[in-house]
């Protein structure tokens, strides 16, 4: 990954950085409200020598007296010290305990000990530290040297005693906090970081040119509530969706300027990617260029073209192949520019079928009847059944769903139609959320030659025999003559 990438991930994934941040800021939080409060209190005392008259007795005295104020700071933790600290305050705990409650440390250069203690209490944080200083002035004079006077010739005396402290040290609630809700956004970073490595499902182009240099014919939207079968182009023609579905026309179309492609086969890597909706809405807008579009339905193992049509599949493909009918008995018009082949009855050996010289020449037939003719056929992964329609085809076009099919399964598809010769015309991502495929510019105006959209469902249609008066003169077969009596 690039820098970009890196923030582009961030970006994307803001929701559930944030989302871990706070929730590491509220374990903070918590972790913060059930440590106990500590008080701290300080008692500074002053170490005094009364030996030494002249000046240079006093000088020597003075540098004396701070070499020893190390010792005392040191002595004040000692059990010699806290000992008669214990009983004086009835404590119930152990030198060696009282000890990590008090430190004493001397300012550099100075004759001075600061004597710092803490506690749960304010007032007991307060009494302790007094009570370590008195205990080590008196340790101190019982172990400094007596002078003429057989008094001591060291001295301690409280210059600061200790004040009531306004309010505790610990925890500081606000820095653990803050410490929290930073480590959680790391953590949601690297957890976004992490998954976005790990997450080998297609999502942008630049997963799609990891996999292949084939060209994006372009992204397509998810289906509107309105429109659960997905056929925006019939029932919903003026809306982004729609247009996204011109946007694969016209690149599909530029693929070849001077020869541009006249049939094509649409397959996916598994099923329920959208390569039958596909088909129907790509050829929906083939034929709003007023072209003769035939649609096939060559998924001979799960069809699915003649629901999403509402049409009969009965009398389709696998009819005419096995020579019960002729195409003209099996073709259904479906709308103005558009003929709809439904499958027929599924058959036990859909690949023979399809790869039979009876197939090489229905569709030399159709292309001759047809401008455009859109095969939809069954997923590579489980079947090969595309890799040879692709052959009796200009080209392939390969459908991937937007955070679904994964990487692997898409270059194994395409490497499976490469491995054939198969010409792979371009790729689909498909069920795009709409501001990740960019296809949402406001109301669209009102696309030429498109009829207005439909509200009902589509009429139900019987794909059987008709009689021949009910053909055009073209040969195929007009809906409104086999409408369901």
């Amino acid at each position: 990954m690039e820098p970009i990438d890196y923030l582009r991930t961030i970006t994307r994934r803001w929701l559930i950085i944030l989302i871990v941040g706070l929730l590491g800021g509220a374990a903070a939080w918590g972790y913060a409200a059930s440590l106990p409060p500590q008080f701290q209190a300080t008692n500074s005392v002053f170490v005094t020598s009364d030996r030494g008259e002249t000046t240079s007795e006093l000088l020597q005295t003075s540098t004396f007296t701070q070499n020893l104020v190390q010792s005392y700071a040191q002595l004040a933790t000692t059990p010699t010290v806290l000992g008669p600290v214990i009983t004086r305050l009835g404590l119930d705990t152990t030198t060696q305990s009282l000890a990590a409650q008090v430190s004493a440390v001397t300012p550099l250069n100075t004759v001075f000990i600061n004597i710092t203690s803490t506690s749960t209490s304010a007032e007991q944080a307060v009494e302790l530290a007094d009570a370590v200083s008195l205990s080590l002035a008196t340790t101190v004079e019982s172990l400094a040297p007596k002078g003429p006077d057989n008094l001591p010739s060291i001295s301690v005396k409280t210059v600061s005693p200790a004040q009531l402290p306004g309010a505790p040290f610990s925890p500081n609630t606000r820095l653990i906090v803050l410490t929290g809700l930073l480590l959680g956004l790391m953590v949601g970073v690297l957890y976004a970081l992490a998954r976005e490595v790990l997450d080998t499902r297609v999502s942008t182009q630049k997963d799609l040119d990891r996999v292949s240099s084939d060209p994006l014919l372009g992204m397509v939207g998810r289906k509107w509530r309105s429109d659960p079968a997905g056929l925006a182009m019939r029932v919903m023609p003026h809306s982004a969706l729609a247009e996204a579905y011109r946007r694969v026309r016209a690149n599909l179309e530029f693929i070849d300027v001077d020869s541009p492609p006249r049939s094509t086969v649409v397959t996916s890597a598994v099923a329920r990617d959208g390569k039958s909706t596909t088909a129907i809405n790509l050829a929906l807008a083939m034929a709003e260029r007023s072209a003769k579009v035939l649609l096939i339905d060559a998924d001979l193992r799960r069809p699915s073209i003649a629901e999403l049509c509402d049409l009969e599949g009965d009398v389709g493909l696998t009819t005419i192949l096995l020579g019960d009918v002729g195409p003209e008995d099996a073709i259904v018009r479906w709308s103005d520019g558009l003929d709809v082949l439904p499958s027929g009855a599924v058959p036990p050996n859909p690949g023979r079928l399809l790869g039979s010289a009876a197939m090489k020449t229905l569709m030399k037939r159709l292309l001759e009847d047809y401008d455009f003719i859109v095969v939809d056929s069954p997923p590579l992964l489980p079947a090969t059944d595309a890799l040879g329609l692709s052959h009796l085809t200009d080209g392939a076009i390969v459908v991937a769903r937007y955070k679904t099919t994964t990487r692997q399964q898409l270059t194994t598809t395409l490497e499976s139609l490469e491995a054939v010769n198969a010409r792979i015309l371009g790729i689909v991502l498909n069920q795009v959320r709409e501001h990740r495929a960019e296809v949402y510019y406001g109301p669209l105006a009102p696309v030429k030659g498109v009829s207005a959209p439909m509200t009902g469902p589509v009429n139900r249609v019987t794909a059987t025999r008709a009689p021949k008066a009910a053909f055009d003169d073209s040969g195929r077969r007009d809906s409104e003559s086999a409408r369901t009596k």
